[in-house]
């Protein structure tokens, strides 16, 4: 018979609603569970659209763990400034008589900030002078640089808070991730029916510009490498100016086949534009549990 520890389990979601509910009545710091982790973010760690899938449902750990997620399911986009000012992030985690002690957080974060700002980082012809069969000569470098500044701003007031002295769960790690390639493609999410949820995202910053749609591949391209690669230096392990102590971030790019740009529906590992399918989820959790696992078990 096997015991926790030989096997990969997957976790058990909980929600601020369920707190206090059911009996025995369900508790974040629940004695049966070896880890106790809280995770916050945008529609990656919530609804991507229907069918419902999302990247916390197939993180799988070698020990019994429990995620409080104030990721509400519903939330079809969070951008840095909802996560930062949440307020059951900050109940939870340093409000007096309400927190928890936590053995990590889960945060999934960037990616909504950088998709809102696409349409003023992207320009639909070159830059002046510019050789138009570069995707960089699309790029407004210093639009792009302060959408970067203020991700990086509120992932720092999240570190803060997360450590604070009156946080029960200072000094334990925080995970990220970074983005795999989104295509700019006309597929928003759906509800079941058809109905349009929200979205396409990037798709219309390229309607109607002169980009080949390889180009406009190359060009989002540069803009999820440029939010890996300043999430890269966050992990305590870069040798960066930004690293932050406990940070640990999975860089998950080229993890995912890429959606075929003609497609307006599900493609490949992408259920629309910029979420992953059950199966795409599934190989972007595998390569954080590892990383959870490695760190919570040293």
């Amino acid at each position: 018979m096997p015991t926790p520890s030989d096997v990969s389990l997957l976790v058990d979601l909980l929600y601020p609603v369920q707190i206090g509910k059911g009996s025995p009545p369900a508790e974040p710091n629940n004695a049966e569970y070896a880890w106790h982790l809280l995770a916050e973010g945008d529609s990656w760690f919530s609804l991507g659209g229907i069918p419902s899938s999302n990247l916390l449902n197939d993180i799988r750990l070698p020990r019994w763990a429990q995620v409080l997620s104030v990721a509400y399911p519903g939330d079809t986009i969070k951008r840095m400034s909802d996560i930062v000012n949440n307020p059951s992030f900050e109940k939870y985690v340093a409000k007096r008589n309400f927190n928890y002690a936590f053995h990590g957080l889960l945060l999934s974060a960037g990616g909504n900030d950088l998709i809102d700002a696409a349409a003023h980082i992207v320009s639909a012809k070159p830059g002046p002078g510019l050789p138009p069969e570069m995707p960089e000569s699309y790029i407004d470098s210093k639009v792009l640089k302060r959408v970067l500044a203020e991700v990086l701003a509120g992932i720092r007031k999240l570190h803060k808070l997360w450590n604070s002295k009156d946080s029960k769960s200072a000094g334990s790690p925080i995970f990220m991730h970074t983005y795999d390639y989104v295509t700019p493609r006309n597929a928003p999410a759906l509800f079941l029916g058809g109905a349009k949820l929200s979205g396409p995202w990037i798709y219309p910053t390229f309607v109607g510009g002169s980009m080949s749609i390889s180009l406009q591949q190359r060009a989002a391209d540069l803009l999820f490498d440029a939010l890996a690669d300043m999430l890269l230096t966050l992990d305590e392990a870069s040798g960066k100016k930004n690293a932050l102590s406990g940070v640990h971030v999975v860089d998950t790019r080229n993890t995912l086949v890429r959606a075929n740009p003609a497609e307006i529906g599900n493609s490949n590992d992408w259920l629309n534009e910029i979420h992953p399918n059950a199966g795409g989820y599934r190989k972007v959790a595998a390569r954080l549990s590892q990383r959870i696992a490695a760190v919570l078990s040293a």
